[in-house]
């Protein structure tokens, strides 16, 4: 019986030594920022959007600080420049719908300069576009109704792509629902050949749900090789199962660098394609 009171007074001891520990404040490394880049241009006529950003060290919730005041332009593999501009500081740099519209078939480089460093992308191709033809809303059935709800978000875009047999092709579709880009990562829908090569084969983006109501259109694109596995490296460690994230979280490699120093990691990503918009009628 005294060894069992023995054990208490020195357990609650303890508890009390604990509550009379000082708070100690760590001066942690904030961590090393890096320049952010995202930058796409098309076939379409319109000003074409290349943003840059720093990212934040570890400790700073303030959202990316934009990079101001950097000469930015694409050229292409016929050494053409186009210059993009800043618009008010705010880190985004347009191009002239005017004076450039790109070319599928054509290579592009995006070229930095910034505070003393040049970066760069590497050479990116714009991919020609097999066609998206006949393309209608899907639903998924429940065995266990016999009528859909048009309330229910059980709703999908359908399309045949008509592929080409000479090249590996890589596309993407952003699907708009209501006028607004379903862009979640578990909403990006990515595709390949790779099984269908040369084929017309039929495509459902059963990941973008929607309902019966809604008024939908999605853009079809071609991509690279390159963006395609940037992209599903995006999709695969931020879209998680009911389980488990798909793969453990890393950092994503994209195509810029800096020139002078190829040490220094530079993320995000610049590319190019062929965009064809399609509406779909319910």
């Amino acid at each position: 019986m005294i060894k069992f009171k023995l054990h208490i007074v020195l357990v609650i001891l303890g508890l009390l030594n604990l509550s009379c520990i000082d708070p100690i404040d760590l001066d942690l490394d904030s961590g090393k920022t890096n320049l952010v880049v995202f930058g796409w241009i098309t076939n379409e006529n319109m000003a074409y959007e290349i943003k840059l950003a720093r990212s934040n060290g570890y400790s700073d919730q303030s959202g990316y600080p934009p990079i101001t005041d950097a000469e930015v332009f694409v050229t292409d593999h016929l050494n053409n420049r186009h210059n993009f501009i800043e618009k008010e500081n705010s880190g985004i740099y347009l191009s002239d719908p005017a004076l450039f519209v790109g070319i599928p078939g054509n290579f592009y480089q995006l070229t930095i300069n910034y505070n003393d460093q040049v970066y760069v992308s590497s050479m990116e191709e714009m991919p020609q576009l097999g066609a998206a033809e006949d393309a209608f809303i899907n639903f998924i059935s429940d065995p266990a109704e016999f009528e859909i709800d048009e309330n229910d978000e059980n709703f999908f875009v359908t399309a045949y792509i008509d592929d080409d047999s000479l090249t590996e092709n890589y596309y993407r579709w952003k699907v708009f629902v209501n006028n607004e880009l379903r862009n979640l990562p578990e909403e990006l829908v990515l595709f390949d050949d790779r099984f269908t090569n040369g084929n017309k084969f039929k495509f459902d983006a059963a990941n973008v749900l929607f309902t019966e109501s809604d008024i939908l259109y999605f853009q079809h694109m071609s991509m690279t090789k390159g963006a395609y596995e940037y992209y599903n490296a995006i999709k695969d460690q931020t879209s998680h199962s009911t389980l488990s994230p798909r793969i453990q979280p890393g950092i994503i490699i994209g195509n810029m660098s800096n020139r002078d120093d190829p040490n220094e990691l530079v993320l995000g990503y610049f590319g190019a394609s062929e965009v064809t918009t399609i509406h779909v009628d319910n």
